[in-house]
């Protein structure tokens, strides 16, 4: 594991005051490390990029549907704290977290 990982805990960040969409939707996970260091990416499930494809055929947003692109995404079947927590212990483990998580203060 990361050393610089070691130890962390994560949030989920939901600014609405509806409840999320556990197996269609997108969340900012926030991580800090024991050091205090913050990282975030975005969490989504896989049936989201699904609604988001649907969205955009549309819409004619990301050329009418072609294509979906967020930054620092990473797909899910579930947002929940235990498939959060496993997939942030294996990108960790593999020294993949800094990849995907983007520092912030």
């Amino acid at each position: 594991m990361t050393k610089a990982f070691h130890d962390y805990k994560f949030e989920i960040n939901w600014a609405s005051s509806i409840p999320f969409n556990i197996t269609n939707d997108s969340i900012e996970v926030r991580i800090t490390t024991a050091d205090g260091k913050r990282y975030m990416a975005d969490f989504v499930t896989r049936r989201f990029l699904d609604t988001m494809f649907e969205k955009n055929q549309r819409t004619g947003e990301c050329a009418s549907g072609a294509y979906f692109a967020m930054p620092r995404m990473i797909v899910v079947d579930r947002l929940c704290d235990d498939v959060i927590k496993s997939t942030l212990d294996d990108l960790i483990a593999n020294d993949e977290a800094d990849f995907y998580f983007k520092k912030f203060d």
